[in-house]
């Protein structure tokens, strides 16, 4: 059996891009109408836990972090919005990647193109800049399982939940893995066959966030990515 190594959920060059989270670009957004209600925030969406917060940018990558609660930038967005989240024991991480052998999760403030055809290479096609712009283009995607949209709340703000679903089989995928999104930089990808894609799709304050976790098809305990993405909240919101 091929053993796959877990690589950084989104390879970012941190010493050399421009923006505070790393970013590197090379492709602009399509911006286009929609009709998905902005985003009301209930109880208070911008509020902290009562426990110290770390800031995982100052923490070194790959290091084991001691259980407790990080604000974890957004990765390709350059303002104060942070998503705090509750860590528990036995995952690394450092900059804006929380990750394990079983998976990572990460936040993205911003998603530009998407590969219509993450398996065999498709077209680059804008992201748009709404919830809907994005959960539908997912929804299209070639070669992949996908659910459909499930309304959720996630610090207050309102959006959709889509998992993705690899193809048990990637060796007939270029490069043998599949490739999801970008904001401009490195792409979302993975080489590990039937591993699944969770976006939150979320409005805050009318700008686009989404918190994704990848997750290897044998993680011991799957569940603990989709918890410290649900229950995050958010501080600096509507500031990006």
């Amino acid at each position: 059996m091929t053993r796959h190594r877990l690589s950084p959920l989104w390879p970012v060059a941190l010493a050399t891009c421009a923006v505070v989270l790393g970013a590197c670009t090379n492709t602009d957004p399509t911006t286009e109408a929609d009709d998905t209600p902005t985003a009301q925030p209930s109880d208070s969406p911008t509020a902290t836990t009562s426990h110290a917060v770390t800031d995982l940018m100052e923490v070194p990558e790959d290091t084991a972090l001691e259980p407790g609660t990080y604000s974890v930038g957004l990765l390709f967005a350059d303002g104060p919005t942070r998503a705090v989240v509750d860590v528990p024991l036995g995952y690394h991480g450092g900059g804006p990647v929380i990750g394990s052998a079983g998976g990572d999760i990460a936040f993205w403030g911003s998603v530009t193109k998407v590969d219509t055809d993450p398996c065999l290479g498709g077209k680059h096609i804008g992201a748009g800049t709404s919830v809907h712009d994005l959960a539908t283009r997912l929804g299209a995607l070639r070669h992949m399982r996908t659910s459909q949209p499930e309304p959720v709340t996630i610090g207050g703000f309102h959006g959709v939940h889509v998992r993705l679903t690899a193809p048990a089989d990637l060796d007939r995928c270029r490069n043998g893995s599949v490739t999801i999104f970008t904001a401009g930089g490195p792409w979302l990808e993975w080489d590990i066959p039937g591993a699944t894609f969770d976006e939150w799709i979320l409005d805050v304050h009318g700008t686009r966030v989404v918190g994704g976790a990848r997750i290897h098809p044998s993680a011991a305990k799957p569940d603990e990515f989709i918890h410290m993405v649900e229950s995050a909240t958010f501080t600096g919101a509507g500031r990006l």
